[in-house]
């Protein structure tokens, strides 16, 4: 059995039905004699409701990942490039699609039937955070066989628990982007025009209109929140590096003037020692010269 396949299908399934999809895998390479197989992917943990959220991405739009964790290795050559501008514009752009992506995860697991907390769009926005900040992240986000979501802790990246975040216990397979299938459409029912409407279905479904139309109204009003949060923290997050780069500065600087101070003192006493050394030649030249110039003198003496 291809374990790494079997592992791939089990996690993107819903978090309900993972288990019992992944037991009955598991008895079928039991049942073909392959225990090996069946003890790996019976050892499969079921992913939580946020990590399932981040695999259901990765599945539904592998290109926003990519494009995601791409943006990391962006910010982080801007980093190191000190590039203040291209910072704010790269944390402004990552703002705006880890919101976009959590607003796809939230629409596309209403449709599967399942609510999604304050709590758990939290983690999912963690999780893709911390694929920004730690390449490790990123390639577990990738594998789309997240059983836990990640947060980046500033040492590493830890789970939901608090633990070192690991993958399954299965070589990962990266999911890539491919060539979306457009959905089935259901068989059209048959209906019924009704010539004549009751008042209260009339009452209803006005009131169903109503309700929707506010539902929307909240639904701008809160990506135009989210909009304006996200700038703001892009501006936090700029002035935030800006500020750790000049305490990097002030530390480099500081560590070069203290160099330079000892260079100075070492500089100082080698001068010293060498006008100890010079007076001393001095002084030796002197002698040497008297002595010169008084055999000199007898010499001339002899010859008068």
């Amino acid at each position: 059995m291809d374990v790494a396949a079997a592992a791939l299908e089990l996690y993107g399934l819903p978090p309900d039905e993972f288990t019992a999809a992944r037991n009955q895998v598991a008895q079928q390479a039991k049942d073909a004699g392959d225990n090996g197989s069946s003890a790996t992917l019976k050892a499969l943990r079921k992913p939580t409701l946020a990590a399932w959220l981040a695999n259901l991405l990765v599945r539904s739009d592998p290109d926003g990942i990519a494009e995601l964790t791409d943006l990391g290795e962006q910010l982080r050559q801007a980093h190191v490039a000190r590039d203040g501008r291209s910072l704010r514009e790269l944390t402004l752009r990552r703002h705006g699609l880890v919101h976009k992506l959590v607003i796809a995860a939230r629409t596309q697991a209403r449709a599967q039937g399942h609510t999604v907390s304050p709590s758990t769009e939290q983690r999912l926005i963690e999780t893709l955070d911390a694929a920004v900040i730690d390449p490790g992240a990123a390639q577990l986000l990738r594998t789309g066989q997240l059983t836990s979501a990640l947060r980046h802790v500033g040492f590493g990246v830890v789970d939901e628990t608090g633990d070192p975040a690991q993958l399954t216990p299965v070589k990962p397979r990266v999911v890539r982007s491919s060539p979306r299938k457009p959905p089935a459409k259901p068989p059209r029912k048959a209906t019924t025009r009704r010539t004549a409407q009751s008042a209260p279905a009339t009452a209803a479904r006005s009131r169903r209109a109503e309700l929707r139309t506010r539902a929307e109204q909240a639904e701008r009003e809160y990506a135009a929140a989210e909009t304006e949060r996200a700038q703001a923290q892009a501006e936090l997050d700029a002035h935030e590096h800006q500020l750790a780069d000049l305490k990097a500065t002030i530390d480099r600087l500081t560590e070069e003037l203290e160099q330079a101070r000892q260079l100075l003192r070492d500089a100082s006493r080698r001068t010293r020692a060498l006008q100890v050394e010079l007076n001393r030649t001095t002084r030796n030249a002197t002698i040497a010269q008297q002595r010169r110039d008084a055999g000199q003198q007898r010499l001339a003496d002899l010859d008068r």
